[in-house]
């Protein structure tokens, strides 16, 4: 159990060993990273659920477009939902750099 543990640790603070060295402006910078990338995988499926959406809805592209705008983005109210592709390794390490200055601020 110890082992497991220790391991667990590591898987989580592993991430956050390089942050130190890191700048706001640093962080800033891989958000934008993981920002990029997963627009570049979202590009395509917003293209093909529009195309859906005039096949199968029978809707002008403007009126697909505008329903599914915000396709892959992160969704609040009864039903929460996370964004697409914030488990890229990007993502993962962007959020673990704001994380730390979070919670070390000045450093």
């Amino acid at each position: 159990m110890l082992k497991k543990a220790a391991f667990v640790f590591f898987m989580i603070t592993a991430p956050l060993a390089g942050a130190s060295h890191l700048s706001q402006a640093d962080v800033d910078a891989l958000l934008d990273a993981c920002e990029a990338s997963r627009e570049s995988k979202l590009a395509p499926e917003r293209v093909a659920v529009v195309e859906r959406c005039m096949r199968e809805e029978g809707l002008d592209q403007g009126s697909c477009s505008e329903k599914y705008k915000n396709y892959g983005e992160a969704t609040t109210g009864a039903i929460r939902k996370l964004g697409k592709y914030y488990d890229a390794p990007e993502c993962e390490e962007a959020y673990s750099a704001r994380k730390h200055f979070k919670l070390n601020p000045g450093r």
